[in-house]
């Protein structure tokens, strides 16, 4: 009779678990919530980069700037630090120059999000889109976006 009780309080205590996990992503790191954070940062900061050292439409050894990034998010972003570590990477690069004065061409960018949920589901949608565009023509050069999608399910007794 204890043994059927032990066994029946692991299976009731293992069924109250949450979990929150990434959806569509090469690794399966488990994570612990649903809200922005640095391994988010990281990753769009390094998809960003790589896709501007390796496009076409933007001129290698050119001097760029960066303008404003917006938050339209759910979330505190801290897009002054994504931006910076989007500068950093190019300037490491040694492939752009990256400089504060008013330069014909800037990157400018806007993080934005859709949340959704239901009594079992919550669904966060995480969009980065950033965009260079000539000042002076207002011809938009290059543009990108990069998609976080987390999903988190609540266990069956919702614990």
């Amino acid at each position: 009779m204890r043994t059927v009780m032990v066994v029946f309080l692991l299976i009731f205590l293992i069924s109250c678990s949450s979990k929150v996990e990434r959806v569509e992503r090469q690794q399966t790191d488990e994570i612990t919530t649903i809200r922005w954070g640095a391994n988010d940062m990281q990753e769009i900061a390094n998809k960003i980069v790589k896709d501007i050292l390796s496009s076409s439409s933007i001129t290698k050894g050119k001097t760029y700037g960066f303008g404003k990034i917006r938050n339209d998010s759910h979330d505190h972003i801290d897009t002054k630090q994504l931006t910076n570590k989007i500068k950093t990477a190019l300037v490491q690069s040694q492939k752009l120059n990256i400089s504060k004065n008013k330069n014909s061409e800037l990157f400018f960018g806007k993080i934005t999000t859709i949340f959704k949920k239901n009594s079992n589901t919550k669904d966060m949608y995480f969009n980065f889109n950033l965009i260079l565009k000539n000042n002076l023509s207002n011809e938009v050069i290059w543009s990108k976006s990069v998609e976080i999608r987390k999903v988190y399910k609540k266990s069956l007794f919702g614990l």
